[in-house]
């Protein structure tokens, strides 16, 4: 994939022409490939639409907390995704009619207030245990690697940058692990009941919602997730793994600054009838049965 490097700290106009620009190449490249070579089964990502939604989300949703009236950033974003519909329409033009087509999203967005610093809140609840507290904000892996994480101390650590992905030092599965298997799911449920207890800033009440890995994660896989996942304020708030801010909440993280948060809505289009029926959370595993059909 061709990014835009440092797209979040740009200037908002020079990235808006930047994106229109890269979807424009994208499909120039896409349309090459598809209809110069023979092929089975191609995907393309656009990653245009993601760094859109991250940094021009402010410019067209009045209720954002940083909203910015702008005339000529206000439609921005939406002008990106008609400029991806206008050169999906040119591309399928030229394609064979029986040609299946997919256009689906890992995620959606949503406008973002605030994030949580959620290895902040567990250090300050004594759950996180420190040896010494970074200078200045750091990611978790580099306070590992500067040794200032007390681990053998340490109950649960939080990574991610969207949703919390917490995990508990478990006993056995960490290299330092402290927390017994037998006391597992009631450390879960504490750290949960904690992370779920989150305010606002100004002592607001937010909707959080805490998910645990044996009630959401089937297969083999299941023991890479994280024990608890936290969805903070309906995911209007997004999750911080740094430490070192003297907060709990945080507008950017090592990468830059952020409008929109990753929602749970997406989007799933097929240019012939789906096989099946997809009518909530439980069905969306239904998908990769209509993938495997498909291809």
């Amino acid at each position: 994939i061709i990014d835009i490097h440092d797209y979040r700290r740009m200037n908002p106009k020079l990235l808006y022409k930047a994106l229109i620009d890269k979807v424009v190449h994208d499909f120039k490249v896409i349309t090459h490939v598809l209809t110069k070579y023979e092929w089975d089964l191609a995907i393309a990502v656009l990653m245009s639409i993601d760094r859109a939604q991250h940094t021009l989300w402010r410019f067209f949703d009045r209720e954002h907390p940083r909203y910015v009236k702008d005339p000529e950033l206000e439609e921005g974003l939406l002008n990106i995704y008609r400029k991806i519909d206008e050169e999906l329409g040119k591309l399928l033009e030229k394609l064979p009619k029986d040609v299946k087509v997919i256009v689906m999203s890992d995620h959606g967005a949503k406008r973002m207030h605030y994030r949580i610093n959620v290895n902040e809140a567990l250090a300050e609840e004594g759950l996180l245990k420190l040896k010494e507290k970074p200078e200045k904000p750091m990611p978790l892996g580099q306070l590992d690697k500067r040794g200032l994480i007390d681990w053998e101390r340490t109950i649960a650590w939080s990574w991610g940058a969207y949703v919390a992905q917490v995990w508990i030092n478990l006993e056995g599965r960490e290299a330092k692990g402290c927390v017994r298997k037998e006391d597992y799911e009631d450390t879960c449920r504490q750290v949960a009941d904690f992370l779920q207890s989150m305010e606002g800033p100004d002592g607001e009440k937010l909707r959080n919602k805490v998910f645990f890995k044996w009630e959401i994660y089937k297969g083999s896989k299941v023991e890479m997730m994280p024990d608890i996942t936290v969805y903070f304020d309906d995911l209007h708030y997004g999750a911080n793994e740094m430490i070192g801010f003297n907060s709990l909440y945080s507008l950017e993280t090592l990468k830059g600054p952020d409008d929109s948060n990753h929602s749970e809505r997406a989007i799933f289009m097929c240019n012939e009838k789906p096989s099946i029926s997809i009518k909530n959370l439980e069905d969306v595993r239904k998908l990769l049965e209509l993938l495997i059909e498909t291809i």
